[in-house]
C-alpha cells in the first residue's frame, strides 16, 4: 500500500463537504453515551477475549452520522456508525466501528480514494452535495460494487427513526483465538433488542436536524436502550480479506452478549475508535481495507488533535 493513500484518503474526504477543523474527517456529527456490556458466555469456545468472557465490562459507545460536516441534518446521512469502547479490566481497550450497512463499498484502498474525489465533485453548495448523483457516477464507473452503492442508495431513501432501532455491523471479518490457539474467523452483528418499526416520527413538518440524538436522549430519560451482540461463524468457503463479501445467511449465528446503554457522557472528541485495535484473544485478518483504515484514522485523529491544540 502507498504510503500516501491514507493522506490521499482524508484529502478527499476534506474535499467532499468541506473542511471542518477540529473535527472527525468522517462521521464528524456524534454524541457519546456510557453502556455496560455483559458477555453470556456463549464466546468462551472460540476466544479468550477479556470482555466476551462472563464477566461485565463497563463501554463507551458513540453514535453518529456518516457526513464531514459536524451539521449535517440526521435525516440527510445515510449510514449511520455506532463505534464502542470496551474497557477491560487491565485497562485496556477493545474497539469496534459499526456501521448500517453490513459490506463496505470496495476492497482495495487506491479504489476507495478514487470513489470519495468522484464523490467530492459532486458539489451543488459550500458544504452541500449531491450524494444521489454521486451514486449513480459510481455505479457507472464501478459497476462491479453495485450492491454496496445500492444498498446505500436505498439507506438515503428512508431515514432511520432511531439510533436504537438500527442494526450495526463492523464490516470485516476477524480471527477469534481460544485458550487452545485455536483460530476461529467470524463477523460480528449487533441488533436491537426492542424492534421499533414506527414511522411516526417522520409525520412531524418540524423534524428536528439533530432527532436522533433527541430520540436516544428521551429514550434513556425513561429507561435504557439495548443490543444483541452475535457472532457468525466462518466455513472454509467464506472470504476473510474482502470487506464487500457478505457471507451466506446460512453461517451459524451465536449469541455472545447485551450492551446495555444508559445515559448520554460528553468526553472529548479526541477519542480515537480503531477498528484494529482489538487486544488479546482476537486478531486481525489479512482485509487491506481494515489495516488502511487504522492508518487514514491516524491522519485524520493527528490533523483534528494539532487543530483543537491552535483554538484559543
Amino acid at each position: 500500500m502507498s504510503n500516501s493513500l491514507p493522506q490521499d484518503a482524508v484529502h478527499a474526504l476534506e474535499q467532499i463537504q468541506g473542511k471542518f477543523p477540529g473535527y472527525r474527517r468522517a462521521h464528524a456529527k456524534g454524541e457519546f453515551y456510557e453502556a455496560t456490556f455483559t458477555p453470556n458466555g456463549n464466546a468462551i469456545p472460540y476466544t479468550i477475549a477479556a470482555h466476551l468472557q462472563q464477566v461485565p465490562v463497563p463501554a463507551t459507545v458513540r453514535f453518529s452520522n456518516s457526513p464531514p460536516d459536524p451539521s449535517a441534518a440526521d435525516f440527510l446521512s445515510p449510514a449511520k456508525g455506532m463505534s464502542i469502547h470496551f474497557h477491560q479490566p487491565d485497562g485496556s481497550t477493545s474497539h469496534q466501528v459499526c456501521t448500517t450497512v453490513p459490506m463496505f463499498i470496495t476492497k482495495d484502498p487506491k479504489t476507495f480514494v478514487e470513489m470519495l474525489k468522484i464523490l467530492g465533485s459532486h458539489k451543488t453548495g459550500i458544504h452541500s452535495i449531491d450524494l444521489g448523483l454521486g451514486i449513480a457516477q459510481l455505479l457507472t464507473t464501478f459497476p462491479e460494487q453495485k450492491n454496496t452503492l445500492l444498498a446505500l442508495k436505498e439507506q438515503l431513501k428512508q431515514p432511520p427513526i432511531s439510533y436504537a432501532a438500527l442494526n450495526y455491523y463492523p464490516i470485516h471479518a476477524f480471527y477469534f483465538v481460544n485458550a487452545e490457539r485455536k483460530r476461529q474467523a467470524i463477523k460480528y452483528e449487533w441488533h436491537p433488542l426492542k424492534e421499533d418499526k414506527s414511522p411516526s416520527i417522520f409525520s412531524s413538518i418540524n423534524l428536528s436536524s439533530n432527532y436522533l440524538s433527541e430520540d436516544l436522549d428521551k429514550r434513556l430519560e425513561k429507561g435504557v436502550s439495548s443490543f444483541e451482540l452475535y457472532i457468525r461463524l466462518a466455513e472454509d468457503t467464506d472470504l476473510t480479506d474482502d470487506p464487500t463479501d457478505v457471507w451466506p445467511a446460512d453461517r451459524q449465528k451465536v449469541s455472545v452478549g447485551q450492551l446495555t446503554i444508559t445515559n448520554k457522557i460528553f468526553p472529548t472528541e479526541s477519542l480515537l475508535f480503531d477498528p484494529t485495535i482489538v487486544g488479546k484473544g482476537i486478531e486481525l485478518t489479512d482485509d487491506p481495507i481494515l489495516h488502511f483504515r487504522h492508518e487514514a484514522y491516524a491522519v485524520s485523529y493527528d490533523r483534528r488533535n494539532k487543530e483543537n491544540k491552535k483554538t484559543p
